[in-house]
């Protein structure tokens, strides 16, 4: 199932690091979410029982897996928006301080805006774990869906420990115009792309985004390193026709002609860093 959803795209995953820490031990929180088809997120409201990773691994080999794959993420991206699941976050065990815990949260929510960023997104539902989870997601602008109260009434052996009670909380597009200062409600600011890219051309830039040079793109990619001299070519063209001023003009020939193709290139990612909604699918 991991692969699967690794390898299609379905799964996105973000970490925090401690990069001060030894190689081995630099983890400190982590979160992965998956998109779901609107009839799961009505189910997760009423009647699923808690701990929906595992309902989600139950449904994998049947005919009802929620999950969409990139085709339908592409498309419901393109229409109506995505309803986006927490299936599940973390954190590093150990005891932080005041001032590290704070510092940790705030990266972690860093990290988990920047893994939805430009994503048209309807509707957010997680299930917090404990106590301190719980209170963050509130405090981030969540609400209450369900306390799952019904479910432990019934199943009294199987009701956890306060520190290990989950809940259901979301939030959705509504809400969030409804209250605006909210963390999570950032979430759900959207701007249409502006240059749509092709697939091929947001996979390299994807690739350059991580600081990846022309001869690393090739080989990461499998293409030749004229195939991707080729496509940077194709992506200038489409921003400057869009954008003449984003890009500094090039130079066909010259001592600066390099050097102009490397602002190009600086130019333009740092743009897409601000504007992830170019590289979505």
């Amino acid at each position: 199932m991991w692969r699967h959803l690794l390898s299609t795209g379905a799964l996105q995953l973000f970490v925090v690091e401690d990069r001060a820490k030894s190689l081995g031990s630099q983890l400190v929180s982590f979160g992965g979410f998956v998109f779901v088809i609107d009839d799961f997120c009505a189910e997760v409201r009423s009647t699923l029982p808690p701990y929906l990773s595992v309902e989600l691994a139950r449904r994998y080999s049947s005919q009802h897996w929620p999950i969409l794959k990139r085709d339908r993420m592409a498309r419901a991206n393109s229409d109506g928006g995505l309803n986006v699941l927490m299936c599940f976050q973390g954190w590093a065990p150990g005891q932080f301080s005041p001032e590290q815990s704070l510092a940790v949260i705030e990266k972690h929510g860093e990290a988990l805006h920047l893994t939805l960023r430009g994503y048209r997104i309807k509707e957010f539902l997680a299930e917090p774990i404990g106590r301190e989870t719980s209170e963050w997601m509130f405090d981030a602008g969540a609400r209450l869906r369900r306390d799952y109260s019904n479910y432990f009434r019934d199943k009294p052996r199987r009701k956890p420990e306060s520190s290990q009670r989950p809940l259901l909380v979301g939030l959705t597009r509504e809400e969030a115009l409804a209250h605006p200062g909210a963390n999570i409600a950032s979430l759900f600011v959207y701007t249409p792309p502006r240059f749509h890219f092709s697939r091929s051309e947001r996979a390299l830039l994807q690739h350059a985004l991580m600081g990846r040079t022309c001869e690393q793109l090739a080989i990461s990619l499998s293409l030749s390193r004229w195939t991707v001299k080729k496509r940077w070519h194709a992506i200038y063209d489409r921003v400057a026709d869009v954008d003449s001023d984003l890009l500094p003009p090039s130079i066909a020939y010259g001592a600066h002609a390099c050097s102009r193709g490397a602002e190009r290139r600086r130019r333009l990612l740092n743009y897409l860093r601000q504007h992830l909604e170019e590289l979505r699918p």
